[in-house]
């Protein structure tokens, strides 16, 4: 299938050794019968290895996209696991958003788990082979950035069109400093007034000067994540699914979490803090482990990747 083959090429899961060394994946497996859930399974990279060493995986995506490539590429990988639809042997993936991982978990029979992984990033596949303006490469896509429509009815250009500008000010700072987002909130304002801001070209010519370009960097990275991340309540989720997440842990168990920019990866480490100083946590990473440079050189994405490990105990 042709889109199978496009997943392959266009998507390397980040920190793969490094996940699965966190996890013990290798090391319990088998002999425990181990259980897992990825929370964030995208085109399923790092739980088609999890579930090759023998354990069980409950992979939770948001996007139904991603999820049929997954369960295509977790077929291909693992043909002897397959029995129906929904449990494939050693894996059940099912549509969902983190923000109810207690709820899925509990409905597939994963209450009790020796690990969790959360990949924060989205996949290239997704950036590049859905028509939902999630990349800026397609000036005529729409400007619509939700991961899951199905559930989520407003649009990036929904937003741009309804928001003040303080609550735009305050939805790109996320990302940005606050000069530049008080720029692109005066633009938006200003260019809305003569017509709506549709598409991703729109949205492109609107923010036109206000960045200098930076090496390796579009000067469209930082606005289209800041607009992604608003979309999808992509940090007001993470605030809420990490206690959650870390409830269902047995002793022992790793909460693995993969961060893509500063605003998660602050969340992420207060998170870590404060449960180790309330003594029921074991912080394994003083310091984020990121990818080698062989790895950012394969995969040039994977360069912003930060990973932090919480022990439970």
């Amino acid at each position: 299938m042709k889109k199978l083959k496009e997943a392959k090429e266009l998507h390397e899961p980040v920190l793969l050794n490094e996940v699965l060394e966190a996890l013990r994946v290798k090391e319990i497996a088998r002999s425990k019968k181990a259980c897992y859930i990825d929370a964030t399974v995208g085109l399923g990279g790092h739980t088609r290895e999890i579930v090759k060493a023998g354990a069980r995986v409950l992979g939770i995506e948001a996007d139904l996209y991603s999820l049929e490539i997954a369960r295509e590429r977790l077929k291909e990988a693992c043909p002897t696991l397959e029995s129906d639809d929904h449990f494939q042997g050693s894996f059940i993936l099912t549509h969902g958003n983190f923000i109810e991982i207690e709820k899925i978990a509990k409905d597939n029979g994963f209450e009790s788990v020796e690990g969790i992984l959360f990949d924060l990033g989205i996949s290239s596949f997704q950036l590049e082979g859905k028509n939902a303006g999630f990349s800026f490469q397609d000036p005529l896509a729409p400007l619509d950035m939700r991961i899951d429509p199905v559930s989520n009815k407003v649009k990036a250009s929904d937003l741009l069109k309804v928001l003040n500008e303080t609550q735009l000010i305050e939805l790109f700072t996320v990302v940005l400093n606050t000069a530049k987002s008080r720029l692109v909130a005066k633009a938006i304002v200003r260019e809305r007034a003569k017509k709506d801001i549709q598409t991703v070209g729109d949205f492109l010519y609107t923010i036109r000067g206000i960045f200098r370009p930076k090496r390796g960097q579009n000067v469209a990275t930082l606005p289209f994540l800041a607009l992604r991340i608003a979309v999808n309540s992509e940090l007001e989720n993470l605030k809420i699914t990490l206690p959650a997440a870390f409830n269902l842990l047995n002793l022992g168990g790793k909460l693995v979490v993969i961060c893509f920019h500063s605003g998660e990866d602050r969340i992420v480490k207060h998170f870590f803090i404060t449960k180790e100083k309330e003594g029921v946590a074991r912080l394994l990473t003083k310091k984020p482990i990121v990818p080698s440079y062989e790895e950012i050189q394969r995969n040039p994405r994977a360069r912003s990747a930060k990973m932090r490990i919480l022990e439970k105990i």
